[in-house]
């Protein structure tokens, strides 16, 4: 039953919108959007950043850390997530509306960062021991998402 009432819900949310990309941007831990018209979305695919709209091809992208923009009109929210997936796809029904689902590990407003915190947390990163393999790549990898971050919150 309630399977079935979230179904009819997603349902009346979109069925008014007409030719839109609707947009679902999600975390473990919460929706941000659920099925959201937008003009278009910007996000940092692995083989570089890249914008979708409504109407485009069809496509699956892995994402790294940095900054994906939603546009809807003349507003355009920012958000900073470590890494994910895109899936684009086409509409299943007559109201035109493609579907881009971002599905994310970490996903925060850019204003949510804080970038002095973020250098603390790199000196700190590079001042701890290397002695092991692991401690190497947890060094490289932290590194490399904190400098994300600080990018993303200036």
């Amino acid at each position: 039953m309630a399977l079935r009432l979230a179904r009819a819900l997603r349902f009346a949310e979109s069925a008014g919108v007409q030719n839109r990309l609707l947009l679902s941007l999600c975390t473990p831990a919460e929706a941000i959007a659920v099925k959201k018209p937008v003009d278009s979305v910007t996000v940092p695919g692995t083989e570089g950043t890249f914008t979708v709209t409504n109407n485009h091809s069809l496509i699956v992208s892995q994402l790294k850390a940095g900054v994906i923009t939603v546009r809807d009109g003349q507003e355009s929210k920012d958000y900073f997530l470590s890494d994910g997936f895109l899936f684009y796809n086409h509409p299943t029904d007559g109201s035109g509306c493609c579907t881009c689902e971002v599905s994310a590990v970490e996903c925060v407003p850019t204003s949510a960062l804080d970038k002095d915190r973020a250098a603390q947390v790199l000196s700190e990163l590079m001042a701890a021991p290397k002695d092991t393999e692991w401690d190497r790549a947890r060094a490289q990898l932290g590194a490399a998402l904190v400098n994300q971050v600080i990018k993303a919150a200036e």
